[in-house]
Order: C-alpha cells, then structure tokens, then sequence
C-alpha cells in the first residue's frame, strides 16, 4: 500500500512550512541528523541561512507530508531545497535533502526529485546538480537510483564532497519524441 503523502513545491516558503523544514533538519534523516555532519553552531549558521533563502524566494522548496486519516495529523517527512543557479541559469542545484529516517525506503525521495524536475525544467533547467559529503552514502544511494552521475571530488576546507549531475534535456526530448535518448 503506498505511503498516503502529500508533495508540494513552493517559490516563496511562509512561516509554517520553514519551520516543518528545519523540525526536518533536526530529525534523523537519510543522512543522520544533520546537526551531527555540520556541527552544532554550523547547523545553526546554515538553519538561521536557509530560513532566510526561503523566506526571500532565493531558494524553493518541495516538501513531503504524511497524512495519517486515522488520527487527524499531517507530519512533516521530507523536503528539498533547491536554486537556481547564479551563474548559469540552466542549472537547478539541490542545496539539501533530507527524509526521516522512518520514511526511508518507501520512494519519499524519489518523489520528491521527480517533482524538482518537473518544477525546475519548467522554468527553464536542464540540468539537476548537488553536493554530497562523503560520508552520506545513502543520499548518493538515492541520487544513483535516480539517474545522477557522479562528476567529481572536490575538496572543501578537509570535508570531502562529491558532486553528482543529472541531465533533464533527455528526458524532455524523449517525452516529445517517444524515443529512448540513445535512438536521437
């Protein structure tokens, strides 16, 4: 039975949705919780940085809600947050991703990316980046399945991250087309 989720995406994030966003950063996620990655007052700079994007329109969200019938409530469960790029405004980057730990393996993330791409090639994107610490092998887990190639290492004041891509022009041209990307 599919997990009940409402997924929606919005330019402008007003006070409630910010504030189920970083309830979300302070939650286990897919990652850990995020807190123990970045460091207490980094996380803190990052969260006050983050809210402040949102707020400003800078960054959008796409947030994931499960809605459970039976006792009237709708939690938070994933969100992520994107950009377009400043030099390039092609590119969407993906600033973070973060699912509950409890809601991994049932396609959260997966849904959430598949509604990024629609929203940012509608305006305009063709190409999905994002940055990943090394050491959060499930969030590469889930780019890889979901058609990100890795790129390259890059070296962050002593953190390792690893860039991965994923083009979205092929998948509109197929769409247009009905052919499979390799027959155009």
């Amino acid at each position: 039975m599919p997990l009940p989720l409402e997924i929606a995406t919005t330019p402008h994030a007003h006070d409630a949705q910010v504030g189920e966003i970083i309830d979300l950063l302070c939650k286990p996620s897919i990652c850990g919780p995020i807190s123990d990655i970045l460091g207490q007052d980094a996380f803190m700079e990052a969260a006050t940085d983050l809210t402040q994007r949102l707020y400003l329109g800078e960054y959008a969200a796409a947030l994931a809600r499960y809605i459970d019938e039976s006792s009237n409530t709708i939690k938070p469960v994933g969100t992520i947050i994107y950009s377009q790029d400043s030099n390039d405004p092609k590119i969407a980057n993906l600033e973070l991703i973060v699912v509950r730990e409890k809601y991994r393996r049932r396609k959260v993330g997966t849904r959430l990316l598949q509604l990024v791409e629609t929203e940012t090639a509608l305006h305009g994107a063709a190409q999905l980046q994002a940055s990943v610490p090394r050491e959060m092998t499930d969030l590469q887990w889930l780019l890889a399945k979901n058609g990100f190639a890795f790129t390259e290492v890059v070296d962050n004041g002593g953190v390792l991250f690893l860039r991965y891509k994923k083009d979205l022009k092929r998948k509109d041209d197929q769409q247009k087309t009905g052919l499979p990307p390799e027959s155009l």
